[in-house]
């Protein structure tokens, strides 16, 4: 299990520019500034970078589900773009849908400043027995 704390510090997290937040409801977020470095051809957020986004928020709920000595992997993700995003910041929020023994199944939404939905989705993680240094022992 993974620290949400040092999700942060992760090389992934810095180069998409993701950071964590508390929302209002005290609820946990991922905040992704929409740079010139994940915009596509045309302008707009790119839907790699969203579904990223997506993927890391599903993942931080996830991750707060897990007992010690257990990780978990992305199997199957799912994304639905519903409108197109070209500045200010996405905010990505995950919550866990199941659990079972072998796998975990979640759901999550990304929005904009305004509060918009922009996707959604859901994603299904391999659960995995880990080492303290990340290693799989499966």
């Amino acid at each position: 299990m993974v620290q949400i704390a040092d999700l942060k510090s992760g090389a992934y997290w810095a180069h998409m520019g993701m950071d964590l937040a508390v929302g209002e409801q005290g609820e946990t977020l991922i905040s992704m500034e929409i740079s010139s470095n994940i915009k596509q051809f045309y302008g707009y957020a790119h839907g790699g970078a969203i579904a990223g986004l997506l993927d890391s928020a599903i993942a931080v709920a996830i991750n707060q589900q897990l007992d010690p000595g257990e990780g978990a992997y992305t199997a199957e993700l799912k994304i639905h773009y519903l409108r197109l995003v070209s500045d200010g910041q996405l905010w990505g929020e995950g919550k866990v849908i199941q659990k079972g023994k072998n796998l975990i199944v979640g759901q999550g939404e990304i929005k904009d400043n305004a509060g918009q939905l922009v996707a959604f989705g859901t994603a299904t993680f391999i659960l995995t027995k880990v080492e303290e240094c990340g290693e799989s022992l499966r």
